[in-house]
Formats: structure tokens, C-alpha cells, sequence
């Protein structure tokens, strides 16, 4: 299975993007990033050129857990 097989979570900008791949295989939830090349040329980072988080289709339920944890204020 390719990451293009993979799901997405979210879009967000790349930094937040790279803490939430950290959080989420921290957790035991295989992530990835996805970064299209305007992106990453031009350093954009909103809409359309956000980097995407991908995580496997097995840790989808466990991912999104994750990510409203992360999200609800403690």
C-alpha cells in the first residue's frame, strides 16, 4: 500500500502539520505528510496548499481520537 491509498485528516500548515505527525505516531498511528510542490516552492501554506496529514486506513478511528484530544482544551 502506497500513502496514496492513505486517508486524510486534516490540511493544516506545514509546522502544525509536523507536530501533529509527531503527536499522532506517538500514539501508534502510522501518518504521513503531504505537501504539494507550489507549496513548497512558493511557501505557501493555507487552502489548497496546506500540508495534508495522511494516516493508514487501520489507524483512521485512532487518529481522529487523537486529534480531537489535541483540539479540546484540558
Amino acid at each position: 500500500m502506497t500513502t496514496a491509498d492513505w486517508q486524510v485528516l486534516t490540511a493544516l500548515p506545514h509546522t502544525s502539520a509536523v507536530l501533529l505527525r509527531g503527536a499522532l505516531r506517538a500514539e501508534g498511528v502510522r501518518a504521513e505528510l503531504d505537501r504539494d510542490a507550489l507549496g513548497v516552492v512558493y511557501a505557501l501554506s493555507s487552502g489548497g496548499h496546506a500540508t495534508r496529514v495522511l494516516v493508514h486506513p487501520d489507524d483512521a478511528r485512532r487518529a481522529h481520537d487523537v486529534l480531537i484530544a489535541l483540539e479540546t482544551p484540558a
